[in-house]
């Protein structure tokens, strides 16, 4: 018997990078739309959504399926985390899929109008999925996961304890999904090949409507039915359809360790109906065949976490582990073989275990760029946040990048304020030998934002960039000179540059990797002061310092 559509239709789009893909993305009025931090499970293709732990544990909306226990919900932090982006209209087929449009089908393009009708037949010989989007959708997805990952381990047992008391569809731990991101758009066709001996052929016409919308028409080639599943989303007829149809979620999944060695052992004992392990008391049940046992991908991934960590330990996986590896095997279903064959890392934590990639080199001690970021107001310093793309990314600091390189940072991160509470202004400081202080002016008057994490990389870039001056030559000891000298040459590839003499990056002595911190913490600790006092700037255009401005 073969797999029922909608885990055949979720397999074979795994493989197209956008994560678990929905056989129903109507939620089917059990919630409004799916939206990130919500918590629930997926049933026969459609998303089940218990609560959300962005909202609080007695929020009506977290009441609508179970009642979930008090928590505090997840912090995302001061700072913009949720990106949104465009998912393009457009057809999504899995590998085996073939598809062409037909110059005359079940409902034929007007010509010169690139929003009318079409018709599209779709061939395949083994088994198959695909997506069909008339119309440009939503992508959300959190920008920095350890939040979740974090929030997952500490919660995911009294999660399943809830689902469990509230007898849910939740059979496994590692069913239950933690939404980082999904995929929303306002009408969908999809369908499933199902038999990998029928060289299956199905057509499918689309009227898009203005309104997001769209009327569909499927066409079977030939009597084979039974091969091909589909079905698509209706056509309002009255107003405008709601983005609020879930093609796609990527999130976190959890399974907790225990006695594993022992399950193991346990599984290779003689079953109850072994008839060499029976009694002649004992009654034997005959089941009924069942629809076959479906395997999840990203479940192989937890079972291959766990077989490599200690008991009473959390695995977490996440779609996007999946993602590293689908090039490597045939079908999502394979990437389990693949990590056992390759011996990929796993990396155990404070109680949590992840797979890790070996190669992967911790930014050692003696590169790391330290910079203290201070602002003040009537004298005292101000506690600050740092994003954490200046304080844990380890961006790193290169000549040969322009002064406005952007790291390949989302624009939801590289425009956003770079400090909370945001300020007009900043100064940093360097206790590494760097030889100036560094003032940073926000490029925009907008009050909530302030300095942006782009106005505090590009003064970074252009002041380490700044030739050295003889008075910080002159300032310097004899060693500390010889430290110079030799990261300027190791820095220098040509003549040319050699010829330019040594810049404010050479202070570093080879140091290129950058964390910026508060000048005083949240908490109210203050940083060790310098052995020496930070050198004051020298007579630029901004000696005089910033205006140190919080911004309310």
């Amino acid at each position: 018997m073969p797999l029922p559509p909608y885990n055949i239709y979720r397999d074979q789009l795994t493989s197209l990078y956008h994560g678990l893909a929905l056989w129903e993305p109507d939620p089917g009025n059990l919630y409004s739309s799916v939206s990130v931090g919500d918590v629930g499970y997926v049933k026969e293709g459609y998303f089940v959504r218990m609560f959300n732990v962005l909202l609080a544990w007695d929020d009506p909306l977290n009441r609508q399926l179970c009642v979930p226990e008090p928590y505090e919900p997840v912090d995302l932090g001061p700072f913009v985390n949720v990106r949104e982006s465009r998912f393009y209209g457009r057809d999504y087929c899995s590998r085996f899929v073939a598809s062409h449009e037909n110059n005359v089908g079940v409902m034929a393009r007007e010509p010169n109008d690139p929003a009318g009708d079409k018709s599209v037949s779709y061939r395949c010989r083994k088994l198959g999925a695909f997506l069909s989007v008339p119309h440009d959708g939503l992508r959300q997805d959190v920008v920095r996961t350890k939040a979740f990952e974090d929030y997952i381990r500490d919660h995911i047992d009294t999660w399943f304890n809830v689902a469990q008391r509230n007898r849910l569809d939740v059979q496994r731990m590692e069913d239950i999904i933690l939404v980082s991101g999904c995929t929303l758009v306002t009408s969908w066709a999809v369908a499933a090949f199902l038999d990998n001996t029928l060289d299956a052929e199905i057509s499918l016409g689309t009227q898009a409507v203005e309104n997001g919308g769209a009327n569909f028409q499927w066409r079977i080639a030939g009597e084979i039915s039974a091969g091909v599943e589909r079905k698509n989303s209706l056509q309002q007829s009255t107003g405008n359809p709601s983005q609020n149809q879930c093609v796609f979620i990527r999130g976190f999944r959890a399974k907790r360790i225990l006695f594993y060695t022992a399950l193991l052992k346990a599984a290779a004992e003689p079953l109850p109906d072994d008839p060499d392990n029976r009694r002649e008391d004992e009654i034997q049940v005959t089941r009924v065949p069942e629809v076959p046992n479906y395997r999840d991908p990203l479940v192989g991934v937890l079972d291959y976490i766990a077989e490599k960590c200690p008991e009473n330990t959390i695995a977490i996986a996440h779609d996007d582990d999946l993602e590293q590896f689908i090039e490597e095997v045939v079908c999502p279903d394979a990437v389990e073989g693949f990590l056992r064959q390759n011996e990929i890392g796993v990396l155990v934590e404070n109680g949590a275990a992840i797979l890790h990639d070996d190669d992967e080199i911790p930014v050692p001690e003696e590169a790391k760029v330290i910079f203290y970021a201070q602002a003040e107001l009537e004298g005292e310093l101000i506690p600050l946040i740092l994003h954490p793309a200046l304080s844990k990314y380890f961006l790193k600091l290169d000549m040969n990048n322009q002064p406005d390189y952007d790291y390949d940072l989302p624009k939801e991160e590289i425009d956003s304020a770079a400090m909370h509470p945001p300020m007009l202004s900043i100064t940093l400081e360097n206790h590494q030998g760097y030889p100036q202080l560094i003032n940073v002016q926000a490029s925009n008057d907008t009050p909530s934002i302030g300095v942006t994490v782009q106005d505090m990389l590009k003064a970074i870039h252009g002041d380490v960039r700044k030739p050295s001056r003889r008075r910080e030559w002159t300032k310097l000891r004899a060693e500390e000179r010889a430290g110079v000298d030799t990261a300027f040459r190791e820095r220098c590839k040509t003549e040319e540059e050699l010829g330019q003499g040594p810049c404010r990056i050479d202070y570093l002595c080879g140091r290129n990797r950058l964390q910026v911190f508060s000048k005083i913490s949240p908490d109210g600790v203050v940083h060790p002061l310098p052995t020496a006092p930070p050198v004051e700037p020298l007579d630029e255009s901004n000696a005089a310092g910033p205006s140190r401005i919080p911004i309310r």
